[in-house]
């Protein structure tokens, strides 16, 4: 405006003439116009985009409050609102990992397992959520009495989650269940380095595991490394009979009986079990005399096992077995003493008979045996099947180390249907939830 001027165009048959100011104003004119006329134009072709995207969130959310509606029904155990909440969620979230856990769940309470295992199976491509296929499936295989399969899963489950004390206890477990004593043992030292199992029970453990390697190294015909692992077991716990007696066996089948000797003398002083008393037994010295009568070879018998009675003298049992061999080495009076000091009533009637043949004394002797408790076995802690022999899976229902030494409940003991070696139930809601180990810590 401080300096006026004049413009002139020439264009064609037509001039032009304005003054400066005017050109300026029609020119920031113009370029206005049109930048408000491609804001309206963009605002134009952008309204379908923006209705989708709308459109979009309204369905997301959607989505996301039924899932939230669907654990709710699961967790109040209305498998019907489950599976309704559960489609319509597949219908506005159908990529949704939180989709595909519903739709298994809601599967799962309405029983239909094929459904809830291609589910989970699904879920097992998002690297987020498939913890939640992995439990599923190991659910469904404990349901189906699948051990292979869940040992599988629980290995799986391992490489997502490597420091979770359940997962390792559970692997422990399974991998034992099968007869996978190497793998076993690996998952049972990490289950006791992360506080899945108790260090007392778990070295019990161990040497079961070993013991049970032992066994079916044996089997095989490999006895150098039979012993070497019968050795080790032993070595854990010298009074834990199976794995003395096993060790005890082969150092005599290699023609070491002075080791066997000392194995089950000082397993005896600990625990007099009658499986060492069968053994001892089997090692008396042979008679030098070459004709030996059979009174001679009682009272051999009875200063071999005087001996083992020396480790354990106040022992019932180490009297009872001491007794026997002296009542048939015909000490009467010394068997007398030593089966009343075991309470073996039923001894000392067999003994009044032999020895003075004083029948009424004999029954009554009788009549306190039959007060007193039957004889012990080996007894599973999980379903009660009791046997002669130890073994490292009970043969009632598949568990690991569960035998006891104690009274069984009948004859053979009670049988159970094989149970889940673990426990994938959740709280009664449904919901997954880690499993509580059902024997690692006993």
């Amino acid at each position: 405006m401080a300096h006026p001027g004049d413009v002139r165009i020439d264009w064609q048959d037509y001039t032009i003439e304005t003054s400066t100011q005017f050109l300026l104003f029609f020119i920031t004119f113009i370029v206005v116009l049109f930048a408000l006329g491609y804001r309206f134009y963009r605002a134009f072709i952008s309204v379908p985009k923006a209705v989708r995207r709308y459109r979009e969130v309204q369905s997301r959310e959607n989505g996301y409050l039924a899932i939230t509606r669907g654990l709710a029904s699961v967790a109040a155990g209305d498998g019907t609102g489950a599976a309704k909440q559960a489609k319509r969620a597949k219908k506005l979230l159908p990529d949704a990992p939180l989709t595909g856990l519903l739709t298994a769940q809601a599967a799962l309470m309405a029983g239909d397992n094929a459904t809830a295992k291609l589910e989970f199976e699904t879920l097992l491509d998002d690297k987020h959520a498939s913890f939640f296929g992995i439990r599923g499936l190991m659910k469904l295989a404990a349901n189906e009495n699948d051990y292979a399969r869940l040992v599988e899963l629980m290995q799986h489950a391992e490489l997502i989650a490597p420091k979770q004390p359940w997962i390792v206890g559970q692997l422990f477990e399974n991998e034992a269940t099968q007869g996978q004593w190497q793998k076993a043992e690996q998952s049972l030292s990490k289950a006791i380095r992360l506080g899945a199992v108790d260090r007392v029970a778990g070295e019990h453990h161990r040497q079961a595991l070993l013991l049970a390697r032992a066994m079916e190294t044996e089997d095989q015909d490999i006895l150098h490394t039979a012993i070497s692992l019968a050795k080790k077991a032993y070595r854990i716990d010298p009074s834990f009979v199976p794995a003395a007696v096993f060790y005890a066996r082969l150092l005599l089948e290699t023609n070491k009986q002075r080791a066997a000797i000392k194995v089950v003398e000082k397993t005896w002083e600990t625990n007099q079990h009658p499986d060492l008393q069968e053994l001892w037994h089997s090692m008396t010295p042979a008679l030098r005399k070459k004709e030996a009568t059979d009174l001679d070879r009682a009272e051999n018998r009875y200063y071999w096992v005087r001996r083992l009675f020396k480790k354990a003298p106040h022992s019932n049992a180490s009297a009872a077995i001491l007794g026997r061999a002296a009542m048939a080495a015909e000490k009467w009076e010394e068997a007398r003493g030593l089966f009343k000091q075991s309470g073996d009533y039923r001894m000392l009637a067999k003994l009044e008979l032999v020895d003075g043949g004083d029948e009424g004394k004999a029954r009554e002797w009788l009549e306190m045996a039959a007060e007193t408790p039957g004889k012990p076995a080996w007894v599973c802690r999980s379903c009660g099947q009791a046997g002669k022999k130890w073994q490292p899976l009970c043969r009632g229902c598949g568990a690991f180390n569960t035998a006891v030494w104690a009274l069984s409940a009948g004859a053979g003991g009670r049988r159970s249907n094989p149970p889940p070696t673990v426990s994938i139930e959740g709280p009664s809601d449904g919901i997954i939830a880690p499993p509580t180990p059902q024997s690692s810590g006993k």
